[in-house]
């Protein structure tokens, strides 16, 4: 048994590296885990005095010419280019269930020119019904009139909505008054005072 354990020992100690223990980094001046590398920063990082090209401008013209002007609408009438109805692209659905002789599309129209009834073979529009009659509905009731009491006296309203009323306080002074919804109104006078006051029925 301690024959085996000496073999394996020694097989063990044969697969270390030499340079691993022999090779101190501070005392022979070489160290084995130093990065391996030879770029620029490598360079400087060990001391060495790195030469630095400098950035020069690309010759030529790097940019591309301008760009060609935009045609007008003179341009494309001269060109003979008229609006056409679009078809549909081969491989779609619609392109199977095209009919294969189709007619032209109409000749351009200008814009004097009355459309004509019934084109491309589309079914014209019925013509449109004339409104009937309804009962009117009658107006809500108007908020202007009512009287809130105030602390410097009574308020009469002159108008607003469902969810608000202006009103003209004693004094010359006006006011906002928003309905709670549980039989009080909060009343916002135009100095920034506020009250809580029943809302009259």
């Amino acid at each position: 048994m301690r024959r085996i354990a000496q073999t394996c020992i020694c097989l063990a100690l044969s697969g270390c590296g030499y340079n691993t223990w022999s090779d101190l980094p501070f005392s022979t001046g070489s160290n084995p885990n130093m990065p391996v590398g030879s770029s620029e920063n490598m360079r400087r990082a060990m001391g060495e005095v790195v030469e630095v090209r400098p950035l020069t401008t690309e010759p030529g013209d790097v940019w591309p010419g301008p760009l060609p002007p935009e045609p007008t609408l003179e341009d494309i009438e001269k060109q003979g280019l008229q609006p056409q109805v679009e078809r549909p692209v081969p491989g779609s659905p619609d392109f199977q269930n095209q009919a294969p002789n189709l007619p032209p599309p109409p000749a351009a129209r200008g814009s004097s020119t009355p459309p004509t009834n019934n084109q491309l073979g589309l079914t014209p529009l019925p013509a449109p019904r004339p409104p009937q009659a309804s009962s009117p509905t009658p107006p809500g009731p108007n908020p202007a009139g009512q009287v809130y009491p105030t602390l410097n006296g009574p308020a009469v309203t002159n108008g607003g909505t469902g969810g608000y009323q202006t009103t003209t306080t004693p004094g010359g002074g006006s006011a906002i008054v928003v309905p709670n919804g549980n039989g009080t109104s909060t009343v916002i006078h135009s100095n920034g005072t506020i009250e809580t006051v029943p809302t009259p029925r």
